[in-house]
């Protein structure tokens, strides 16, 4: 503890991430960082090691000199030179003195990461945090990590162990895929799920995609929904089918990413269908059943395509939901439905906009339609033409300065009373 206070290393940015490949099956990649001693950037011989860990960090898989156990520091350093702060360093060159990585760790089946220890040749070594996130270097093409690739995905036959890389080498669920790709994206990636049955709750978090390319995430991509039943691919928050009890939060769990797509999945028994949490993202062609909220949006922008949110179950206001957008969030939604759930069709609350464009349908929902609160606006596109009926209570219920603007043509039949219920300071305009 007196080391820490006496010496402040600070990690500012990592990683040129790919990598040049070495000699038969060795890989290694650019590290650059910047390090800070007393709070000043650090000018000289630094004293670096470096070892490859896995997600818990209690296991080494590679280490600069081959030392490295159980998260351990390894015992030999390699010198490098730092101006104002900035390192580089090629990890795994022997050209430097350090032990060659072979490809086969970049399989490990759990995310793997880079821990570093740093020394300023005074104070000892103290241990860089965080540990950085690596991915597979064969995936990022071989010098600029600009090359489109796919990563399959199979709940049969793959292995999570495998490169994902061909459909013969699948993984076998798709946390895995996820888990081997960088937090910044320069290609088009594509994730592919072949049809089946995934018992997982998958987590996208923290990924950006460069502008105009995206990150894909697809299951069956040829279901709509005029065609009846279900996507092939099926991802459920239950561990049994038989009597199903929701066991996991979320079906796929989608936080602060930019370019990101799901298209093509049947996501059910979850707390929340497909969740989404800051940023950009799409979402296509999904069908959310029996969850406790088919979808729950907030603190960013998502645009949600030919997607139906049903027979979701649970006691409204917090159960029960088709689709929630919440909390400064902006949704667009096309030719969507939200029908049959035990609560409410659409909620949109605190902050938050919807504009539904194209067709769509707030049905025979056992309580409200959509309900409109607390500052947020809901605004039906003049190419917009569905139904909101047959709902128990209203078919919207406005309150908290909150109000509908509609320019499409609504049907609007066989609701409760009143169809358009307004609370003091809000407004539907029809």
């Amino acid at each position: 503890m007196k080391r820490a206070m006496i010496i402040i290393i600070g990690v500012v940015f990592l990683f040129s991430l790919v990598a040049g490949i070495s000699a038969g099956d060795n890989v290694m990649f650019n590290y650059q960082g910047r390090v800070k001693v007393h709070g000043s950037p650090f000018t000289g011989t630094g004293y670096f090691k470096f070892a490859i860990v896995n997600n818990s960090g209690n296991e080494s898989l590679w280490s600069n000199d081959g030392t490295s156990s159980g998260g351990g520091e390894p015992t030999a350093s390699i010198a490098i030179s730092v101006t104002d702060g900035i390192f580089n360093v090629m990890v795994g060159d022997p050209a430097v003195g350090m032990l060659p990585i072979n490809r086969t760790v970049f399989n490990h089946p759990s995310q793997i990461k880079l821990r570093t220890w740093f020394s300023d040749g005074t104070h000892g070594y103290q241990q860089l945090l965080p540990d950085q996130k690596l991915v597979n270097v064969e995936l990022l093409g071989i010098s600029s990590g600009t090359e489109d690739f796919t990563i399959f995905v199979n709940g049969t036959t793959g292995n999570d162990e495998n490169n994902g890389l061909t459909t013969d080498t699948a993984k076998k669920t798709i946390q895995a895929a996820v888990d081997i790709l960088p937090e910044r994206i320069k290609a088009n990636i594509t994730i592919k799920v072949s049809p089946g049955i995934y018992k997982e709750q998958v987590v996208i978090e923290g990924i950006t995609v460069k502008s105009g390319k995206t990150l894909l995430l697809v299951g069956d991509d040829t279901w709509t929904p005029p065609a009846g039943g279900e996507p092939s691919v099926r991802i459920t928050g239950t561990d049994n089918l038989g009597v199903p009890t929701i066991t996991r939060a979320y079906g796929i769990e989608i936080t602060n990413v930019y370019g990101v797509e799901v298209v093509g999945f049947e996501v059910d028994y979850a707390g929340v269908g497909i969740g989404f949490g800051g940023g950009f993202a799409k979402i296509r062609k999904c069908r959310l059943f029996k969850n406790n909220s088919g979808f729950h949006g907030e603190n960013g922008t998502i645009l949600i395509y030919d997607t139906i949110a049903t027979q979701n179950q649970g006691t409204p206001p917090d159960t029960g939901l088709g689709m929630i957008i919440i909390n400064n969030a902006h949704a667009e939604l096309f030719r969507c439905k939200c029908t049959y759930n035990q609560g409410i069709g659409l909620r949109v609350q605190n902050h938050s906009s919807v504009s539904i464009v194209e067709s769509g349908e707030f049905s025979n929902n056992l309580n409200i339609g959509m309900t409109i609160s607390n500052l947020s606006r809901v605004w039906f596109h003049p190419t917009y033409s569905g139904e909101i009926k047959n709902n128990t209570s209203n078919a919207i219920n406005l309150w908290g300065y909150s109000y509908v603007e509609n320019y499409g043509r609504n049907t609007i039949s066989g609701n409760g009373t009143p169809a358009v219920a307004t609370g003091a300071g809000s407004a539907a305009y029809f």
